[in-house]
Protein backbone atom coordinates (compact mmCIF):
# COMPACT_ATOMS: atom_id res chain seq x y z
CA UNK A 1 0.00 0.00 0.00
CA UNK A 2 1.29 3.36 -1.40
CA UNK A 3 1.43 6.74 0.90
CA UNK A 4 0.05 10.24 0.03
CA UNK A 5 0.65 13.51 1.05
CA UNK A 6 -2.16 15.17 2.38
CA UNK A 7 -2.75 19.56 2.76
CA UNK A 8 -1.63 18.66 6.32
CA UNK A 9 2.38 19.34 4.45
CA UNK A 10 4.29 22.09 6.07
CA UNK A 11 6.38 21.67 3.85
CA UNK A 12 9.69 21.25 6.08
CA UNK A 13 10.98 18.23 2.91
CA UNK A 14 12.22 15.83 5.78
CA UNK A 15 10.25 12.96 3.42
CA UNK A 16 11.75 13.69 0.39
CA UNK A 17 15.58 13.09 2.02
CA UNK A 18 13.97 10.24 4.00
CA UNK A 19 12.20 8.31 1.37
CA UNK A 20 14.98 5.09 0.66
CA UNK A 21 13.29 4.94 -3.07
CA UNK A 22 13.14 8.05 -4.65
CA UNK A 23 9.25 8.10 -5.07
CA UNK A 24 8.72 11.85 -2.86
CA UNK A 25 9.62 14.86 -5.35
CA UNK A 26 8.40 18.47 -5.24
CA UNK A 27 7.31 20.85 -7.39
CA UNK A 28 6.58 24.46 -6.45
CA UNK A 29 5.58 24.20 -2.86
CA UNK A 30 4.22 20.49 -3.53
CA UNK A 31 5.12 17.42 -2.32
CA UNK A 32 4.45 14.14 -4.06
CA UNK A 33 4.20 10.84 -3.60
CA UNK A 34 4.93 8.77 -7.08
CA UNK A 35 2.81 5.60 -6.71
CA UNK A 36 4.66 3.36 -8.90
CA UNK A 37 7.72 4.09 -6.57
CA UNK A 38 6.67 4.01 -3.08
CA UNK A 39 6.79 0.42 -1.59
CA UNK A 40 6.35 1.68 2.05
CA UNK A 41 9.72 1.13 2.92
CA UNK A 42 9.54 -2.77 2.81
CA UNK A 43 13.15 -4.54 2.55
CA UNK A 44 14.74 -1.14 4.07
CA UNK A 45 13.11 0.09 7.08
CA UNK A 46 10.26 -1.11 9.46
CA UNK A 47 7.78 1.42 8.87
CA UNK A 48 7.44 3.97 5.93
CA UNK A 49 9.54 6.71 6.68
CA UNK A 50 7.82 9.67 5.32
CA UNK A 51 5.21 8.56 7.98
CA UNK A 52 7.98 8.20 10.52
CA UNK A 53 9.27 11.40 9.93
CA UNK A 54 6.79 13.73 9.45
CA UNK A 55 5.98 16.55 12.55
CA UNK A 56 2.66 16.56 11.52
CA UNK A 57 1.81 13.05 11.98
CA UNK A 58 -1.20 13.47 8.75
CA UNK A 59 0.89 14.87 5.74
CA UNK A 60 2.28 11.33 5.01
CA UNK A 61 -0.77 8.85 5.11
CA UNK A 62 -1.88 5.45 3.48
CA UNK A 63 -3.16 6.02 0.28
CA UNK A 64 -6.37 3.43 2.13
CA UNK A 65 -6.91 3.66 5.43
CA UNK A 66 -7.84 0.48 6.36
CA UNK A 67 -11.52 -0.83 7.46
CA UNK A 68 -12.42 0.35 10.95
CA UNK A 69 -9.56 2.39 11.63
CA UNK A 70 -9.75 6.06 12.16
CA UNK A 71 -10.13 8.42 8.87
CA UNK A 72 -7.52 11.21 8.78
CA UNK A 73 -10.32 12.78 6.88
CA UNK A 74 -11.69 13.54 9.78
CA UNK A 75 -9.10 15.62 11.04
CA UNK A 76 -9.49 17.80 8.05
CA UNK A 77 -13.11 18.47 8.71
CA UNK A 78 -12.23 19.65 12.33
CA UNK A 79 -12.12 23.10 12.56
CA UNK A 80 -12.05 23.16 16.57
CA UNK A 81 -7.96 22.70 17.26
CA UNK A 82 -8.89 20.79 20.33
CA UNK A 83 -11.55 18.47 18.39
CA UNK A 84 -9.08 17.88 15.47
CA UNK A 85 -6.87 16.73 18.65
CA UNK A 86 -9.01 14.62 20.68
CA UNK A 87 -9.70 12.83 16.80
CA UNK A 88 -5.67 11.93 16.51
CA UNK A 89 -5.57 11.01 19.97
CA UNK A 90 -8.21 8.50 19.33
CA UNK A 91 -7.00 7.54 15.72
CA UNK A 92 -3.53 6.83 17.54
CA UNK A 93 -4.83 4.90 20.72
CA UNK A 94 -7.08 2.69 17.98
CA UNK A 95 -3.78 1.77 16.24
CA UNK A 96 -1.76 0.87 19.30
CA UNK A 97 -4.80 -1.19 20.38
CA UNK A 98 -5.10 -3.21 16.72
CA UNK A 99 -1.04 -3.89 17.58
CA UNK A 100 -1.45 -7.85 19.30
CA UNK A 101 1.37 -7.23 22.23
CA UNK A 102 3.08 -10.91 23.22
CA UNK A 103 2.35 -12.31 26.58
CA UNK A 104 5.92 -11.89 28.49
CA UNK A 105 5.30 -7.98 27.91
CA UNK A 106 1.65 -8.03 29.50
CA UNK A 107 2.92 -10.10 31.90
CA UNK A 108 5.64 -7.56 32.66
CA UNK A 109 3.43 -4.77 32.36
CA UNK A 110 0.89 -6.37 34.41
CA UNK A 111 3.52 -7.45 37.29
CA UNK A 112 5.11 -3.41 36.62
CA UNK A 113 2.05 -1.90 37.49
CA UNK A 114 0.89 -3.83 40.55
CA UNK A 115 4.25 -3.13 41.64
CA UNK A 116 3.84 0.18 41.44
CA UNK A 117 0.40 0.58 42.63
CA UNK A 118 1.76 -1.02 45.67
CA UNK A 119 3.90 1.64 46.18
CA UNK A 120 1.48 4.75 45.81
CA UNK A 121 -0.87 2.73 48.44
CA UNK A 122 2.39 2.35 51.00
CA UNK A 123 3.28 6.18 49.89
CA UNK A 124 -0.79 7.61 50.48
CA UNK A 125 -0.76 5.59 54.01
CA UNK A 126 2.30 7.45 55.29
CA UNK A 127 1.29 10.40 54.00
CA UNK A 128 -2.42 10.69 55.80
CA UNK A 129 -2.97 12.32 58.90
CA UNK A 130 -3.49 9.77 62.01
Amino acid sequence: MTYIITEHCIGCSRCLVSCPTGAITQTKDKFQIDRDRCNDCVGAYSVPQCWSICPTNEACIQDAVPEGAFCSLVNRQANDYWEAWFLNYSRMVARLKLRQQSEYWTRWFDAYSHELSKQLQTHSRLELPA
